[in-house]
């Protein structure tokens, strides 16, 4: 992992007013912002290529396992993270590792990642950025879209309903069943990007993986059940966080079973 210094220095320029973001041997150029949240920023961008016309075979899609990943537009999302210590660093090393485990059509797939070192200043504290590549979505989230259809005293058809819960249920199980099974953990209308097609109910994509964990762990003791409740308070959203989750047994089984909880309030939510 890792970015030239030259894409540092052009990374700076972009997120300061027009420029180059550089992400390993790839170079994108910084559109407009999506969002941001904690310390993590979105970017709309677009790769750069040297010649058009051999784009197809050269730049990302040269890295890029499953064409179908790659944009006709050479649009993409990059999420930037601020890192400030060691135990965040890890965290989103995690996030990475985790992340490149999933193929499946409604799954986010990782595309590309780099971590960089950076000098703290008086601005930021943080020691280390992150720089994660996707595809992008940019008709929004499942909240998103649902805010605005209550705004306008719509709601998504029971068809619609139903193909959404569909999808998000098979990406559940393509993670669900790996070896050994990882729970996404954080199954929320914010976490599920919508992509509106013609003639077809939406395609729904879960997406952030900052919260998957092995699924399946022991509690043996009031320790273990305390920490994991810990854990949770963390990376859970609390509206859809299993019960077993809020007060956990001192002797118990958790496992994937968690995510169908969130499932099913995620579901409860957009009907």
């Amino acid at each position: 992992m890792g970015c030239s210094f030259s894409g540092l220095n052009a990374l700076y320029d972009a997120v300061n007013g027009g420029g180059d973001v550089w992400i390993n041997e790839n170079r994108f150029k910084i559109v407009r912002q999506l969002g941001e949240g904690g310390f993590a920023y979105v970017y709309l961008v677009k790769e750069v290529v040297s010649d058009s016309s051999s784009a197809l075979a050269s730049g990302l899609a040269k890295k890029v396992k499953d064409p179908s990943h790659l944009s006709d537009d050479r649009t993409y999302a990059i999420k930037k993270v601020l890192i400030q210590n060691n135990e965040q660093l890890d965290l989103v090393r995690e996030e990475i590792r985790v992340s490149s485990l999933f193929s499946h059509p409604n799954l986010l797939p990782l595309l590309d990642h780099s971590i960089i070192s950076v000098k703290p200043t008086q601005e930021g504290s943080w020691n280390h950025e992150a720089y994660l590549l996707f595809p992008v979505h940019l008709d929004g989230t499942l909240l998103d879209n649902s805010k605005a259809m209550t705004s306008r005293k719509e709601f998504f058809s029971a068809s619609d309903v139903l193909q959404i819960f569909r999808q998000l249920c098979t990406g559940l199980n393509h993670m669900h069943n790996l070896e050994p099974p990882y729970a996404h953990n954080d199954v929320k209308p914010g976490n599920v990007l919508l992509s509106h097609r013609k003639g077809k109910c939406p395609l729904a994509i879960l997406m952030d993986f900052g919260s998957a964990r092995p699924a399946r762990k022991q509690i043996r003791s009031r320790s273990e059940a305390l920490q994991l409740q810990e854990w949770a308070s963390e990376h859970c959203s609390a509206p859809f966080r299993a019960p077993e989750l809020w007060d956990c047994p001192s002797d118990a089984d958790i496992d994937e079973r968690t995510d169908i909880w969130s499932l099913g309030c995620t579901l409860f939510a957009i009907m």
